[in-house]
Order: structure tokens, then sequence, then C-alpha cells
């Protein structure tokens, strides 16, 4: 009976258009078979594609034939422990690791969506794997910094969806190191329910309260509300604050003195050597003076208040002040002067600040650092200053992405006539692809006309951009934006999609997090090579999977047929998923009786 399914379902594909339109394909027991295939093709695929098809083959089959969804969530997540201890071994580097998902988490999210239980026990599982591996030999290494990141990451994506798992992998993740990946959870958590983030916050000051002080001081941010911290090791800007957040006093008092007993300790015994990290702007500092700027800045907030704390932190503010070298100490205000922290310039200000700086390199990149966080300023003023920037290829890169931003927003805001302005601007045709089928899509509903002469254009843009990977995203985003407007086109634009995908070598449509990376060179003092700057394109698009689900639901014959000439085997695959998720959708029809 099987190979009778399978015989068919290759007849049904090499049918003409004509007879796929008068055959009743898209029924649930076709849906259920097209996955089952699926499924047993994917033994082909290596490790993480076959994770991939499971956990979506699984998720598809729950509500319909749930053994054999847990069977399959069982052999993903076993697959998902295999690939992860290969992975293990064949790479100790922390940076290469941490650009690759952990695929045990990627189950786990999956599992929770339809049993919370059992991925409170997957989470639990997963723990104690990585407490015994030997992959973990301590509390430092750089396996439990990579740990810690993954769980609060997936902790972070499952806070909409379950948050009781959310909250259970977040608690795993306080048996590793900190990072600003905690402050960011807190936050996303206090979105969906402060008072959890609030009791989780307390659990996590309990438990780092005695941790080096890297790890401690990311704990500052989150009573005060915070937006960004400059003493600790990463020097990340959140701008995930809810803007009905509400300060609990009862935090704030209980991390002040804390914070102030870790700091009169530091007086008494010298603070580990892993304590002393970069400052972004003086360099590498002693962990002393990390702890005197989190004061510096506290003072203001405890004078508000916590008043009666704060005799306390002048005290010890100036003792650790007294404490530092000559040298350091030339970095706050002189001993027996009341230290406190010079008020934000302006973008102007900062501007003219660098323009008085005698190094070619050190004013670029510091007009440069001020045009990254420019989001609020005027454009004009911004242009401006990239202007006075000497290196013409780092000026031609920051206009560039400053159009792109400014020209997303204005889109995002409704202002079309300004984003396509600035959209003409952007030099890079993925780029303006991506940007002209953003306005088209927001003006579909007000001006058909002008929406189709704007998707056209992003059309023969993607086309000119050759095979890649943000050209095809662009040519299917157009063709489900043409199915509300002309079917034809969009089943032909669909087809232009596939044939770019085609001729892509291996498509991977979710490793580039939707984002070209531009990264000029970042040049220090006399020339030297500083590192780099990371400018963002983030542009989100459809990838085959999407645009088929949505294309099947409008001309189901067709996406079937278009799925199957899909070259690369897991695109294929994930599309045609894609496909019978629609069939499982349909409502079984019923037997006429006869008469």
């Amino acid at each position: 009976m099987t190979a009778m399914k399978i015989l068919l379902t290759l007849c049904i594909l090499s049918m003409p258009f004509g007879v796929l339109g008068q055959t009743p394909l898209c029924t649930r027991d076709n849906g259920l078979e097209m996955i089952r295939q699926q499924v047993e093709l994917s033994k082909n695929f290596n490790p993480t594609q076959r994770i991939t098809t499971l956990v979506r083959a699984a998720d598809l089959l729950w509500p319909n034939q749930q053994d054999r969804a847990r069977a399959a969530f069982t052999e993903a997540f076993d697959l998902a422990i295999e690939t992860e201890k290969d992975a293990a071994k064949r790479s100790q580097s922390l940076i290469v690791r941490m650009q690759v998902p952990d695929q045990r988490h990627l189950v786990i999210r999956a599992v929770a969506k339809r049993d919370s239980a059992w991925a409170k026990e997957l989470i639990q599982q997963l723990v104690k794997i990585d407490t015994e591996s030997e992959m973990t030999p301590s509390r430092d290494s750089l396996n439990n910094v990579l740990t810690a990141s993954r769980l609060t990451q997936s902790a972070m994506q499952m806070l909409t969806t379950d948050l009781n798992a959310g909250l259970e992998l977040a608690r795993a993740s306080l048996n590793y190191p900190a990072s600003f990946l905690l402050t960011r959870f807190l936050y996303d958590l206090a979105a969906v329910n402060q008072q959890a983030a609030d009791q989780y916050y307390a659990q996590a000051l309990a438990v780092y309260s005695d941790k080096p002080m890297r790890e401690f001081l990311y704990l500052q941010a989150y009573p005060f509300a915070w937006r960004e911290t400059l003493n600790t090791p990463s020097f990340v800007f959140h701008d995930n604050i809810p803007a009905n957040f509400v300060p609990n006093p009862s935090l704030q008092r209980r991390f002040v003195q804390v914070f102030l007993r870790r700091a009169q300790q530091a007086l008494e015994t010298p603070l580990v050597e892993r304590d002393s990290y970069r400052d972004p702007s003086l360099g590498l500092l002693p962990g002393t003076v990390h702890i005197l700027q989190g004061l510096m800045k506290l003072e203001p907030q405890v004078a508000e208040s916590l008043p009666d704390l704060l005799p306390e932190l002048r005290a010890t503010r100036e003792k650790l002040l007294v404490s530092l070298s000559v040298e350091n100490q030339k970095l706050f205000l002189q001993p027996g002067r009341e230290a406190s922290i010079a008020p934000d310039k302006t973008f102007d200000e900062e501007i003219e600040t660098a323009l008085k700086e005698s190094d070619v390199y050190e004013r670029d990149q510091r007009i440069a650092t001020e045009v990254l966080g420019s989001g609020k300023e005027v454009l004009a003023n911004v242009i401006q200053a990239i202007d006075k920037i000497s290196d013409s290829n780092l000026r031609a890169d920051l206009l560039e992405w400053l159009y792109f931003q400014r020209a997303a927003i204005a889109a995002e805001s409704k202002q079309f006539d300004e984003a396509e302005r600035l959209t003409s601007k952007v030099e890079g045709v993925e780029q303006r692809a991506f940007l002209h089928a953003r306005i088209a899509k927001g003006l579909l509903s007000k001006d058909v006309t002008h929406a189709r002469v704007l998707l056209d254009e992003a059309i023969t843009e993607a086309k000119k951009a050759g095979p890649t990977i943000f050209a095809a995203r662009t040519l299917l985003t157009a063709a489900s934006l043409y199915a509300k407007i002309e079917l034809s086109r969009s089943i032909e634009l669909l087809a232009d999609a596939v044939n770019c995908i085609n001729r892509i070598e291996t498509p991977d449509f979710a490793s580039d997090d939707q984002t070209v990376k531009k990264t000029p060179e970042r040049k220090r003092r006399g020339g030297q090579y500083g590192g780099e700057y990371m400018l963002r394109f983030y542009m989100p698009g459809l990838d085959p999977e999407n645009a088929f689900r949505e294309m099947a639901k409008i001309d189901f014959n067709t996406s079937l047929v278009q799925s199957s000439t899909l070259k690369d085997k897991f695109q294929r695959a994930m599309s045609t998923l894609a496909v019978a998720e629609v069939c499982l959708q349909q409502t079984p029809r019923r037997k006429q009786k006869n008469k």
C-alpha cells in the first residue's frame, strides 16, 4: 500500500496543470503521506538537516498522529545529543561553536510548544549531560560560557510560547557564568511578566553575589532600568526595556547592599586577575576601577531613592579612589574631591571633541563610533559628520549603512516618499531590492499601481544581484505580494525564485540571520590595525518554506509541482512539509450515503 502511495504521488507530480486542477490532492491523508515520505527521505541528509526535518514533521504530526510525532521528536533529540558531542570534539574554538546553534535546544523549544512537562524532562536531561560530561571540567571553562549562552538564548525564545519551560532553562543557566544575556533575558521576561522577572533577579543575585566581579556586575542594570553599562566585560545597549517597566525599590536596596559589601572586600583582598578587563575607550583596567565606575553611576540613584545608604557609598568610593595607582586615579578626579560622572554630551559636542584629536585614525574612529550610535540624530548632521572622516572606504560604507537604516525606518513608519528618496542613495543592489519590496508591501493597500512599479524594480535588482540567498528572498517575497495582485505573475516569480535557489551551490536560509554584514577595518593611533567595525543590513524576507506555505493556500497544485523542482533535497523537503501543512488544515469531507 505504501509503495502504491509513493507511485501515485510520483504520477501526480508528472501530471499537467489541467489535470492537477481536477484532482482533489489536498486532503488530510495525502498531507500525512507527504510528511511520512519526507521523514523517510531525510535519512540521507546531514545531521543538522535531519534534525530540522524531524522536528518540523513531528510538530505537524502532533495533532493527528501523536505517537509518530513523539517518536520523531525523540529521534531528533537523540541525534542532537550525538551531534553536539561530535561538535565539541571537532572544534575547541568558542567563537566557532557559538555561531552554530545547539540542536538540542531547537528540539526542546519545539517540544515545549506541544508538551511542557516533557520539555522540562528534556531540559533536566540536557543539564545532567552537560554537568557530568568531560566537555565541562570546570565552572570557568569556555564550554560553560557557551552552555550558559545557549540556555539563556533558548529561554528568551520560549518566553512567549511556554513561560514555565523558558524559566526552567533560565534557572539552569544560573549554574554557569553570567553574561550580558542575563540582563537582556530579565528585560524580555519583564515584558511578559515583571513579577516573575523580579523573582528571577532575586535568585540570580543570590547565585552571583559572591562570584567574580566580572559576572556580578551584570546584575547592576536591571533594578535601575539602565539601558547600558560601561564597566562590564561586554558593552551592550539594551533596547528591550518594556515601556511599562517599574523599578523595584526592594531589589535596588538588596543590590546596593551586596555591591557595597563586595567593594569593601575588594579593598581588603585583591581581586582575581580575571576581573581586569578592557574598557572600550580606556583600555585594560583593574577590577577596582570597574567597581568605582559602578559606584559613581549608582550615586545619583542612591541619593534619590536610598538616601540612608549614601554616606556608606561615598565613603567606599573615596577609599577605592585612594587605593588606585596614580595613573588610574587620573581617570577620575583627584583624591579628596567628590568624584562624579561627566554629563552626557550631545552628538554635535562629541563630534566637535573628536575633531580636536590630532591623530587622524583616532579621529576617524571616534566619529565612526558616534555615527553608529546616532539613531535619533538629524540625518543631515550625521551626514556632515561622516564627511569629516578621512578614510574614503570607511566614509562610503558608513553612508551606505546610514541611508539603508533610515530608509528602512521611514518605510516602517509609512513615510514612503522619504523611504524611496533614501533608497535611491543606497548602492548595494541586494539592499535596494529589499527596500523597494518593503516599501511596495506598505503601499499595496494605498496605491497598487505604484506598488507594482516598486515591486518590479525590486525584482530587477534582485536578478542583477545574481544567485544569492538575499536575491532569492526578495523574489520569494515579491511572489507572495504579487499573489494579491496578479496570480499568474506570482506563479512566474515563484519559478524565478526556484531557478535562483537552484543556482546556489548550498542554499542556506537560516545561518545568516537574514543580515548582510560589512566589516570595514578599524585603525588605531599610528595606523595600527584595531579590529573591524560591524555594519549590519537586516533584510528579512521569505524563505522557500514560508513562501510555498502561503502559495499553497492560494494554488495548492502549482505549489506542489514547483516545490518538487527544487534541486536541494533539504529545501525541497521543508517546502513539501509546508505544502503538506495546508492539507492538514483541510476539513475532512463527509461521505454521502447512497439513496
